[in-house]
């Protein structure tokens, strides 16, 4: 009964069909709350209501459903706390929370499901700590508690999930180091702490297999240098790191990465020369450093940038002229070299660029018109 724009409530005497094995009602217009009923449906395997206009909380009765190998009740107006029962449902593979209004702290009961492995509380209004018994997850490929509440720090437990290729903490109240135990996560594709309060390292071996493509860990108080596994990461698609206190040697920390269509290092402590390896990511359409301590000049290599979009280089202690070079880069619509040492005048071939909405160049030692 997907997506039929079914109305009203569940009815009570769902419970009557203890025969029933599946019960897919996602994706309609049903409301009212979960009857506590369902927990009579002692056969079901999958159960989906997902997307729906639900609310109230989850009765304690499913907690009954012993057969239940996935349960997605996400995307609805559910309240209340996660029922503690849920630790009851050893054969739960795959539990999908995220998008409603849970709050109250995350029921350490989760960390019975022996079986999980996906698990998405995100988009809630869930507080306290992470629980420690997450870390008995050991199946577990796929863990989301971003956009929450959630307070404390990392348990170190969560390195024992050895098998996680999906990790995102972003987003909430977290605060003290990254445990070191997550160097244990060599699997990891999507590795997402950004806008929590952490500091210290980050993990060394995030690219150890070479297998991630999401490293978004923005607004944090993260110090230290790039983990030498970036380096050679060529899987990776998306790099955001802005908003820190990082360091290292901008030409000797990076690596080439044909794959990546986004990095922002803005608002760190990197500095060095631009290398022209940059000019191999032939993919990017957003290229953000703005805010470090970067010299030199501009390679020419950047002109190899067909795709780029948006090149932010502001704020740094770059010098010479603007090459002419950049005016290769057919598909620039925001170019921003602000508060640099660069010279000279602006190339005409700028001002080819028939994109180009937004041109900032403010505060350097340029000379003659505008193209």
């Amino acid at each position: 009964m997907y997506g039929n724009q079914i109305g009203d409530s569940i009815p009570q005497p769902i419970g009557l069909l203890s025969s029933l094995n599946e019960l897919s009602l996602s994706t309609n217009n049903l409301t009212s709350s979960i009857p506590s009923s369902i927990g009579n449906l002692g056969n079901l395997t999958i159960l989906y209501l997902y997307d729906n206009q639900l609310s109230g909380s989850i009765p304690q009765e499913i907690g009954m459903l012993w057969s239940l190998i996935e349960l997605a009740l996400s995307m609805n107006n559910l309240t209340g706390s996660i029922p503690s029962s849920i630790g009851n449902l050893g054969n739960l593979a795959a539990l999908y929370l995220f998008e409603n209004q849970f709050s109250g702290s995350t029921p350490h009961g989760i960390g019975m499901l022996r079986s999980l492995v996906d698990l998405y509380l995100s988009m809630n209004n869930l507080m306290g700590s992470i629980p420690v018994s997450l870390g008995n997850l050991t199946k577990l490929n796929a863990l989301d508690l971003s956009l929450n509440s959630l307070s404390g720090s990392i348990p170190s437990e969560i390195g024992n999930l050895k098998q996680l290729g999906y990790l995102s903490f972003i987003d909430n109240q977290l605060t003290g180091s990254i445990p070191p135990r997550l160097n244990n996560l060599t699997h990891l594709k999507w590795f997402r702490i950004g806008y929590d309060k952490l500091v210290g390292h980050l993990p060394e071996n995030l690219c150890f297999s070479g297998l991630l493509t999401e490293l978004v860990a923005p607004d944090n108080n993260l110090t230290g240098p790039i983990p030498k596994s970036l380096k050679n990461c060529s899987s990776s698609y998306k790099v955001r790191l802005d908003g820190n206190q990082l360091s290292g040697n901008i030409s000797e920390d990076f690596g080439i990465y044909p794959s990546l269509v986004y990095i922002d290092l803005s608002h760190n402590n990197f500095y060095g020369e631009l290398s022209k390896n940059w000019g191999k990511c032939h993919n990017l359409t957003d290229l953000r450093m703005s805010n470090n301590k970067i010299y030199g000049n501009i390679p020419p290599e950047f002109s190899k940038f067909s795709n780029l979009e948006n090149l932010n280089l502001a704020a740094n202690d770059l010098s010479g002229s603007i090459p002419r070079a950049l005016g290769e880069c057919k598909k620039l619509w925001n170019l921003n070299l602000s508060n640099n040492r660069f010279g000279e005048r602006i190339p005409i071939e700028i001002g080819h660029i028939n994109t180009l909405q937004s041109l900032d160049r403010g505060n350097n030692l340029l000379i003659g018109k505008i193209p």
